[in-house]
């Protein structure tokens, strides 16, 4: 997890457990009680995510802005019998359960109609849900636990409700770290958590008000490391990219050693089986890369790779070089079919069964262990040079010099 998407949620959490971090902040800050200042942020992160031509970000300002106004709104009047019950007991474990579902789910262009249709159900869901009769439904057998004494007298919401909530973020946590991620999905989650954080401390209005802008500084960490992510990783392998390459080869030390490597008969393969299954062969050889140990893989462009070596152990950089060799030149591939059912499980009952074509790949690869006073563009083009000469060799095979 990207470390910096949560240090305002770590900083909020530090103002509401520790006195005199509330105190400084509520006397030297105190500005932060004016709500002008939420909204002009919010504002700006929409202009900014705008010009970025990030949109996906408007979803998440759009549920900000709406459920601040529902709570300023709704906590300026006397509560009635449902809207106590909803915000006390049911908010939270619907904050995460509805976090997740948007943080999980691809979301359509926003300016798309199923795009406008979900920005005005998110904005309308805190409101219309406040309108339900909580109060009938909750006396239903079961569902009266939730409606039990609450932890503390700060916290109006129940044990049951608390440990409900805290149950759905850990199966959220869970199933995120299972996956490839990406730094917004962590901002997602820290900034759902300072959602559920406003709604438990929504009595105090400085809690409320500081974690609505925490939220809107998550947002912008989160947008700025997409930025470099998009900058410096492969979309398709999840790699590096060649400007990540460029930028750790400065760091390289004396003992050092570059590896190029690409896929053998890449175009003929792309030409056969369609550029689909030429990205299948891609991700297989990233897969493959990220497992071996010692190195550090990155996508160069097109079908190179390439691996850099901290040390010259001439032995082990063979080592490392023959073991990713042997583990793609092993890996059957399936050949996808164009008619495979898109349902999972209609899938699954399919394995086992008959199978499509299973094909081959095989990769060249070229290193360079770094000669005294030589640069790391020069080690570079000799590992370029080294690959084309395996290639001449015959093919699947390593050339180290």
């Amino acid at each position: 997890m990207p470390f910096i998407v949560a240090i305002p949620l770590l900083l909020w959490v530090g103002m509401l457990i520790l006195p005199s971090v509330f105190n400084f902040v509520a006397v030297e800050l105190s500005w932060l009680r004016h709500v002008w200042l939420l909204y002009a942020a919010l504002g700006f992160l929409a202009l900014l995510s705008g010009l970025m031509r990030q949109w996906v970000w408007w979803y998440w300002l759009i549920l900000l802005a709406s459920v601040y106004l529902f709570l300023t709104n709704t906590l300026a009047h006397p509560l009635q019998p449902d809207k106590t019950l909803f915000l006390a007991h049911l908010l939270p474990p619907l904050f995460v359960l509805g976090g997740w579902l948007l943080s999980s789910r691809t979301k359509p262009p926003l300016w798309a109609p199923q795009g406008l249709l979900l920005a005005l159900l998110i904005f309308l869901s805190p409101h219309l849900l406040a309108m339900l009769p909580w109060s009938q439904w909750l006396t239903l057998p079961g569902l009266e636990l939730l409606t039990g004494a609450p932890v503390v007298d700060s916290i109006a919401t129940s044990w049951v409700g608390l440990l409900t909530t805290v149950g759905l973020l850990l199966a959220w946590w869970v199933w995120r770290v299972r996956r490839v991620s990406q730094p917004r999905h962590w901002a997602e989650f820290a900034l759902v958590i300072l959602l559920l954080g406003s709604v438990l401390s929504s009595q105090q209005p400085l809690l409320l008000n500081s974690a609505f802008l925490a939220g809107g500084v998550t947002i912008l960490l989160g947008l700025s490391m997409q930025m470099l992510n998009l900058a410096y990783i492969d979309e398709l392998t999840q790699l590096p990219g060649r400007r990540a390459l460029l930028t750790d080869m400065r760091k390289l030390g004396r003992r050092s050693a570059v590896s190029m490597l690409d896929v053998d008969h890449f175009k003929k393969f792309n030409d056969t089986y369609g550029h689909d299954v030429g990205d299948q062969v891609l991700r297989l050889i990233a897969a493959q890369l990220k497992k071996e140990p010692g190195c550090k893989a990155y996508r160069y462009g097109g079908e190179e790779f390439t691996l850099l070596f901290s040390h010259d152990n001439r032995a082990r950089i063979e080592e490392h070089l023959e073991s990713v060799r042997q583990r793609v030149a092993n890996y059957p591939l399936q050949i996808r079919s164009k008619q495979r059912p898109k349902k999972p499980a209609k899938g699954q009952q399919r394995r086992g069964g008959s199978r499509g074509k299973q094909v081959r790949v095989t990769i060249s690869l070229g290193c360079a262990v770094r000669q005294q006073g030589e640069s790391a563009n020069a080690m570079l083009t000799r590992a370029d040079g080294l690959l084309y000469k395996a290639k001449k060799a015959g093919r699947n095979r390593a050339v180290i010099s």
